[in-house]
């Protein structure tokens, strides 16, 4: 069972892990002057884009995920069930069908889910599937090798309240932000869980953080986080050129890591 199959309680996932207010204000600008009757598409099947696009006006959605169970999953979460063009594969092949085609593509947290020996076709698939005018919203974390120490986190949780808000917050912060991800960068969820299970023995509001969190981010999962920003970009801006970048709301358990990265490709001539 691949990762994404795993994640069965969406419902309690909270922002910055999905789209916030803020990510989709971003997103109704960056989409502001697109004819609405052109094609536009979403990586993976995120609720709230879907749901934005359509309160926008687009009228030729589509919708790219590798498996057609979770695209029906998160369905469901939608305010609104309208006819979309559900794209079921790889994203790497399958916006291979796709050239010249997109005014907008749209990405929630995707490239955690693509191999860093991928990333360089990834993008090139995503510049590639643009029209010449077209751009590319991306929510990405980005890494410095920097990142946030367990000790000063286990302070932080010693002393915040365990519900829902704070338990998403853990999720972000340890398994997404946290010097773990220099062990092998990448969110490896079972070693992490493990590593933090014996650190926390003993520390019992810890610990039931420890036991919620797989309702957030589930055990045995893996994404392709940790690598150094300056590392990645590299990748990232060989076909798509960055026109404009946000960052993170200061609120957010991911900032500084996460931005909002608004692109669109290169002409084949740079």
């Amino acid at each position: 069972m691949d990762t994404w199959e795993k994640i069965e309680t969406w419902n309690l996932v909270l922002p910055p892990s999905r789209p916030s207010l803020y990510h989709l204000q971003l997103l109704s600008r960056t989409a502001q002057k697109i004819d609405r009757a052109r094609p536009v598409a979403v990586l993976g099947s995120t609720p709230e884009f879907r749901d934005l696009l359509h309160e926008l006006g687009f009228t030729q959605i589509y919708v790219f995920d590798k498996y057609r169970n979770v695209y029906e999953r998160l369905s469901k979460l939608r305010a609104y069930q309208t006819t979309e063009f559900y794209v079921e594969g790889d994203w790497i092949d399958s916006l291979s069908n796709f050239n010249n085609i997109f005014s907008l593509i749209a990405s929630d947290l995707t490239s955690g889910n693509v191999p860093y020996d991928s990333h360089s076709l990834f993008y090139s698939k995503i510049a590639d599937a643009l029209t010449e005018e077209g751009v590319f919203f991306d929510k990405v974390l980005t890494y410095t090798d920097k990142k946030r120490e367990l000790d000063h986190l286990e302070m932080k949780y010693r002393g915040l309240p365990i519900n829902l808000l704070y338990v998403n917050s853990f999720s972000c912060e340890f398994l997404f932000c946290s010097e773990l991800l220099n062990l092998r960068h990448v969110v490896d969820t079972r070693l992490f869980y493990d590593i933090l299970q014996s650190r926390f023995n003993g520390v019992a509001r810890l610990m039931r953080f420890l036991e919620l969190s797989p309702l957030i981010t589930p055990n045995d999962c893996l994404w392709f986080y940790g690598r150094n920003w300056k590392d990645i970009n590299i990748y990232y801006f060989t076909h798509l050129a960055r026109i404009e970048v946000f960052p993170e709301e200061r609120k957010s358990p991911y900032f500084p890591n996460l931005r909002l990265v608004v692109s669109r490709k290169k002409p084949k001539h740079a």
